[in-house]
């Protein structure tokens, strides 16, 4: 299910996957997933988790780097995005 916060308008939704499958693989069935500047305003995206693709459109978490760290300013981005979608 997909929902704008502003409005709480529901831009879309898919039925039909067992509760098994992620998350992720369900919303590439979705119509947002195939076609999301027909169902979100310009300049306006969605927030997900790490799990989901980044793009213009969908806003998600910094992944540490394999044997890396995070900087400063991208824990703190991931700190007040997480505030955000919970």
């Amino acid at each position: 299910l997909i929902v704008l916060l502003h409005n709480l308008l529901v831009v879309d939704y898919r039925l039909g996957h067992p509760g098994s499958v992620h998350d992720a693989w369900a919303f590439q069935g979705t119509r947002i997933a195939s076609n999301p500047m027909q169902l979100i305003p310009r300049d306006h995206w969605t927030w997900a988790d790490s799990a989901y693709p980044s793009e213009t459109w969908c806003v998600v978490p910094f992944k540490k780097p394999k044997g890396g760290r995070l900087s400063r300013d991208q824990n703190v981005y991931n700190k007040y995005l997480s505030k955000v979608r919970t």
